[in-house]
């Protein structure tokens, strides 16, 4: 799954808009095929990579920015000499209104940017610099020892995309990922404080969001290891139950294609297996995550996981599997009571919400 266009566009359109400038004035060469290669890789990994951070940081490790802003550099001077120089005299005055006039035009695409204030802060003191008098070698400079060069990068970063991750974690039920998304963002906020321009640095932030992840990534894996197994254990206890029904034999999960003497060997199958399979798991549920049977329903994953309709067992089909509950066990069948009851909840299709 390719990165998000929103993050491609804040990350590459600058990059973009240079190039399709050169292509509109017709610029060619060597130069210019760098410039190419340069995006064509970025646009690739785009393409091929999923995570934000570890793109930011690919992007990075290559050299693309260097490459890409080299190549650019060698473009504009071959372009200037061209038009201002025809005896071949550099002209550093008219390179620098080049790549000036190219800061401007990627400022404007900012302006449908949702976080463009914050974004356009390092772009407009780019623009400052050059238009306060200096020369091109000294622009290059200045860049540098500001920390603009950095800036820039980090202008890639969205505080909304950050933000859209806590509110994502919250909508879907997720506690600990709305508590780590919002750590992330803290320390955004917290290095956007500290930095020149009020944008981190992409690198600098990558490595400190790398850090708070994998802080909760245990607590996560942990989570989901209870979800997946509580979820396991009332799946055999349903399949259980529901062997024992005059449904069953007509039900995909016993029905067999071979016929209805493989049909009924499934049935069999899950009658005789399921209890000790139960059995087995609920020990290890326990030795695991020192938690018994009744710990599920008031687990704090098993109200996420209802409320966010990821378990689809509805109130009183709940209530029913803990009935259920208490009659399996290894070479016992349900009564017919509670044979009656799972065939009464399949007819009136209350089984799941």
């Amino acid at each position: 799954m390719p990165i998000e266009k929103t993050y491609t566009d804040a990350m590459l359109g600058t990059f973009r808009n240079m190039l399709q400038e050169c292509r509109d004035k017709n610029l060619s060469g060597t130069a210019f095929d760098e410039m190419a290669t340069a995006m064509n890789r970025m646009e690739s990994l785009a393409l091929e990579m999923d995570d934000f951070g570890a793109f930011s940081t690919k992007l990075t490790t290559e050299g693309l920015y260097t490459a890409f802003s080299t190549a650019y550099g060698t473009v504009l001077a071959e372009e200037g000499q061209k038009k201002y120089a025809p005896s071949g005299a550099y002209d550093d005055a008219a390179l620098l209104q080049q790549t000036v006039a190219a800061y401007e035009t990627g400022l404007t695409q900012l302006d449908t940017h949702p976080d463009k204030e914050k974004l356009q802060v390092p772009v407009k003191a780019v623009i400052g610099l050059g238009r306060s008098g200096i020369n091109y070698p000294t622009f290059l400079r200045l860049l540098i020892e500001k920390g603009l060069d950095k800036a820039l990068e980090g202008a890639v970063l969205s505080r909304e995309a950050l933000q859209k991750d806590v509110e994502w974690a919250e909508q879907l039920l997720l506690p600990i990922y709305e508590k780590r998304n919002g750590a992330v963002l803290a320390k955004y906020d917290e290095m956007a404080v500290a930095a020149a321009f009020g944008v981190p640095d992409t690198v600098m932030f990558e490595m400190e969001r790398f850090k708070i992840e994998r802080e909760f990534e245990p607590a996560i894996n942990k989570d989901q290891a209870i979800i997946d197994r509580w979820g396991k254990l009332l799946q055999l206890l349903h399949d259980w139950v529901d062997a024992y029904t005059s449904f069953a034999p007509y039900d995909s999960r016993y029905a067999s294609p071979e016929g209805m003497a493989a049909t009924q060997r499934n049935i069999k199958f899950y009658k005789d297996c399921n209890p000790g399979f139960f059995k087995v798991r609920e020990d290890i549920f326990n030795r695991y995550f020192s938690m018994g049977w009744d710990d599920i329903f008031i687990h704090p994953s098993f109200a996420n996981e209802r409320k966010a309709k990821r378990c689809l067992y509805t109130d009183a089909y709940v209530a029913f599997l803990k009935q259920v509950y208490i009659q399996c066990k290894p070479f016992v069948s349900p009564t017919k009571e509670l044979i009656t009851k799972a065939e009464q909840l399949h007819n009136e299709k209350t089984v799941f919400i």
